[in-house]
């Protein structure tokens, strides 16, 4: 065996080990040499009579870092012993063992002989009773299935029936085989009687005598073969017999944990299988569930174990009486994390929404998955962002499946403890946001620590500190939202635009629909605050803002994004969380706490308060209208990429660049102007010096000319249009058309202030407004 002696080096640290191959036999100690135990020695103890190494044999070397910290780790998992130095100053002895890896492997390779012998009896057992038939049998009666209970019954009395009409024939089988070998016996002696008589009587052939000696001599050789034979087979019996049952004792037994190594086991530990799954289950203290496996019953694996990303994914259907609801819990996820080998942060089990209530949908992380960090930022270097096109590049999953979320028409809603990376986890939200021209965002950083301070160049409102008048500036943010919201909804009626507001409108300079985005980071500064401004009262300035936004402002394109890092009824009331369509939690205290933000997701597995303060910083569990949750699953849980304070101002730098490259730039006015459109103008330029023209015809050549203003224009809306400007909708052959006269009667009329009553116009079915062809 080796020694490692380790002295106190000067460096602090650093580690000095002393390696050499030492080597004590009995007679050089006063203790008898036992493998995997330390022995003192005048060389490992440094005592006043040592005997000291000669030719270098223990030379000093300084270890630190990582090669330090991977023998203490030897240490610990009982590779090294250590031996305390009698000498003050010198700090230990190490000694690597050799000896308990072959004692491992060989009692592994005798218990994997004894499994394959008790294998064998299992399957004899099952061969004389019909053991796997009667298990059938037994699995179907404690699952009521009677066809399959009718079907292994009918099995197993017929094989009952032709065994025992196999045994009344087994005598008349015996005899008949006798009878077969004297008759066999008979006709080759007659066969060699008669051949010894043939070569007899031939003139010049063998005697009597020489034919049965020849007959002699060929049995003789005959019987070498067979003394070989029963020798090589008597011989070659016991090791046959023993690879035979090591090779069934691999196939049908399972290595205790104690006879497997670190790494071996750590390899066991890894690999998710049914086998593991349904023993993990069996002990999460589920009565039912407990005593359905016990008494035999075979859990269905709808997916069955399976690599996905970081992990190990699979579905089960677990037995009647046990819903997957049952094994949510906090304390059940820990239990199955254990019985897993795995932490309760690396196995995440969900209900399906979409199955039914015993349908378990599990996912185990590997190892160390969860302290990998997310990949690069997309748009960290270079890029744009178009709010309409794209979906904000938002993290990985543990699954490494990369998760984008839309950024339309979402109100957002973010909870976390302090210090989990909650503001820089909407900050990554909002960097995104500001790479499209068009958008313009408002920006509260109720907590006042610089985190949001690069965004003040390229947002239109700027709040930053955690006073009542910071509190109240928000909420005047959040009340100019509303306001803004009403304006748009008229702006739509009177420009006749009916649903959505597409991309051509709002990107359209001055339309007045462009996105905006109200940011409230610490939003429990803001509901916690005085009345008014704050507090759960119903006349509540903030709630009743927020309130409103969350009804109907994403119609009209206005959007409201709120973290906060206390959520209880006071501080994020009720009337305001519920309206968030992007709900994501990081870390956080408990529960109830988790509930608050994620609503019924908590129900179907979210467990964001196991996730580790400060080691998942920056891991957050989502639920609600994100694209990428996969389907079935209630939530999704994902490492965000991470943009530093430094790398934000270099993004906001270039949002500005694309500001100015699209000739765009802050407003510093609260309400952009929607540009007048002159729909009479419009018409004249549709009908093409025409007299008239159809009226389908001529919206289809107005939304050619202007899609951004029309295209939302139906046949019923267009009409309404043409009364409201005074020009009327005439009939031509049972065709309703626009008639060029009438909108240049029109144009006059508004122009020179007119009133409608000064001609009668108007179109109706009368004779004197019907046209020839």
């Amino acid at each position: 065996m080796s020694t490692v002696n380790n002295t106190a080096p000067d460096e602090p640290g650093a580690r000095v080990y002393n390696l050499s191959e030492h080597r004590t036999t009995a007679a050089e100690s006063s203790q008898p040499v036992v493998e995997g135990t330390a022995q003192h020695s005048p060389a490992d103890t440094g005592s006043a009579g040592a005997e000291q190494p000669q030719d270098g044999a223990h030379t000093p070397q300084v270890v630190t870092g990582a090669a330090a910290t991977e023998l203490d780790a030897r240490v610990r998992r009982g590779e090294l012993r250590t031996i305390p130095q009698t000498r003050a100053g010198r700090a230990r002895v190490v000694v690597v063992t050799r000896g308990g890896k072959a004692v491992r492997r060989t009692m592994r390779e005798g218990w994997t002989v004894a499994q394959g012998h008790a294998s064998w009896m299992r399957r004899a057992s099952d061969a004389v009773t019909f053991g796997h038939v009667r298990e059938q049998i037994r699995l179907a009666r404690m699952q009521g299935d009677s066809v399959a209970l009718a079907e292994w019954t009918e099995r197993l009395n017929m094989l009952k029936t032709g065994r025992a009409q196999r045994m009344r024939e087994l005598p008349t089988t015996i005899y008949a085989g006798l009878r077969a070998a004297a008759v066999v016996t008979i006709i080759a002696a007659g066969l060699m009687v008669m051949a010894g008589l043939a070569f007899q009587l031939t003139p010049g052939g063998w005697t009597w005598g020489d034919w049965w000696g020849f007959v002699g001599g060929v049995v003789g050789v005959a019987g070498v073969f067979a003394t070989i034979m029963l020798h090589t087979v008597l011989w070659g019996a016991a090791p046959a017999w023993l690879f035979a049952s090591w090779r069934e004792g691999r196939r049908a037994g399972i290595v205790p944990r104690w006879l497997v190594s670190d790494t071996e086991r750590a390899e066991m530990d890894s690999e998710i299988t049914p086998d593991l799954v349904t023993q993990a289950l069996m002990h999460v203290k589920l009565p039912a569930l407990t005593k359905f496996l016990k008494d035999g019953g075979q859990l269905e694996y709808l997916i069955q174990p399976r690599e996905q990303g970081g992990g190990t994914y699979l579905q089960v259907r677990l037995p009647f009486g046990v819903v997957a609801a049952n094994l949510l819990d906090s304390t059940k996820v820990e239990l199955l994390a254990g019985n897993l080998g795995r932490h309760k942060h690396e196995v995440w089990p969900q209900r399906d929404p979409a199955a039914d209530a015993r349908v378990l949908d599990l996912w185990v992380a590997d190892k160390g998955t969860m302290d990998k960090p997310a990949p690069a930022w997309p748009l960290l270097e270079t890029g744009e962002f178009d709010v309409f096109r794209d979906r904000i590049p938002f993290g990985v999953t543990m699954r490494q499946n990369q998760i984008e979320v839309g950024g339309l028409q979402k109100h957002w809603l973010i909870g976390a403890t302090s210090k989990q990376g909650k503001s820089t986890v909407m900050r990554l939200i909002a960097l995104c946001l500001a790479l499209d021209p068009t958008i313009e965002m408002k920006i509260a950083d109720l907590k006042g620590d610089g985190d949001w301070k690069m965004f003040e160049p390229r947002v239109t409102t700027f709040i930053e500190g955690s006073t009542e008048e910071d509190a109240e500036a928000t909420c005047t943010m959040l009340e100019w939202g509303v306001a803004e919201m009403e304006r748009r909804y008229q702006a739509k009626a009177d420009q006749n635009i009916v649903g959505p507001i597409t991309r051509e409108i709002s990107r359209r300079k001055g339309s007045g629909f462009h996105p905006v985005y109200l940011f409230v980071d610490e939003c429990q500064v803001l509901y916690g605050a005085e009345h008014p401004v704050g507090g759960t009262k119903a006349d509540a300035r903030a709630v009743k803002a927020a309130k409103r936004l969350h009804d109907q402002a994403r119609a009209v394109n206005i959007h409201l994004m709120q973290a906060t890092q206390r959520p209880d009824d006071r501080t994020l009331p009720v009337r305001v969380r519920e309206g968030a369509h992007v709900r994501g939690s990081l870390n956080v205290p408990n529960k109830s706490t988790a509930r608050m933000i994620l609503a019924d997701a908590v129900d179907r597995g979210a467990r964001p308060e196991d996730l580790r303060a400060g080691a998942d910083a920056g891991t957050i569990v989502m639920t609600g209208e994100v694209e990428d949750i996969p389907a079935g699953q209630a939530f999704v849980i994902v490492r965000t990429h991470y943009v530093s304070t430094k790398d934000s101002y270099a993004v906001i730098a270039r949002a500005m660049d694309i500001l100015k490259r699209h000739g765009r730039q802050v407003s510093t006015s609260e309400v952009e102007q929607p540009a007048q459109i002159d729909h009479l103008a419009n018409l004249e330029r549709a009908l093409y010096d025409e007299p008239r023209a159809r009226t389908a015809v001529v919206l289809a050549r107005l939304i050619e000319h202007d899609p951004g203003t029309y295209t939302a224009m139906t046949a019923q809306t267009f009409a309404a249009l043409l009364v409201e400007l005074g020009v009327p909708i005439r009939k031509s052959n049972g065709d309703s058309v626009i008639r060029a006269a009438d909108i240049t009667a029109a144009i006059t009329k508004r122009d020179n202030g007119s009133s409608d009553e000064d001609e009668d116009d108007t179109a109706d079915t009368g004779s004197g407004d019907r046209e020839d062809a």
